[in-house]
């Protein structure tokens, strides 16, 4: 597994493995969730306990967009420490599961309330908060990853 960033053993450790959707339109946009910082995330999140990463995928997927997905093939599985401005005491370990996904019909309204936005590729690549996840999209996309 691709691994980016160092753990900080001088802090708490919080691990979190998360299930991500990578969903492209006609237009070969991504949809993506951005936060008030302007940051991108894909559409997803953490596992809760004894949930399957389809599982988490799926209520994350009406949690954040109200619309149901269809899941697909597995992209891939890639790890990110950091510390986060949020959370200085913590060491995160972000393990992200990505898989293709279509987005299917709104069968709710979103509970959550960050805006959800259509992106271009060079926008997704300068803007998704997650570098781990950058490297499994342009893994997806056959597209050499530069460090």
């Amino acid at each position: 597994m691709k691994s980016f960033g160092k753990r900080n053993y001088d802090l708490n450790y919080s691990k979190r493995t998360g299930a991500y959707a990578v969903i492209q339109n006609d237009h070969r946009q991504f949809l993506c969730v951005e936060d008030m910082d302007g940051n991108l995330f894909l559409v997803g999140g953490g596992i809760e306990e004894k949930e399957s990463p389809d599982l988490a995928l799926l209520r994350e997927s009406i949690e954040e967009t109200g619309h149901e997905i269809q899941i697909g093939e597995v992209i891939g599985k890639a790890e990110r420490h950091w510390v986060s401005e949020k959370y200085p005491k913590d060491s995160q370990h972000n393990i992200g599961i990505l898989y293709v996904c279509e987005l299917l019909e709104k069968v709710a309204e979103p509970v959550e309330k960050e805006k959800m936005r259509w992106v271009e590729f060079n926008y997704l690549e300068k803007h998704l908060f997650h570098e781990h996840h950058l490297y499994l999209i342009k893994q997806y996309l056959n597209i050499a990853y530069l460090i």
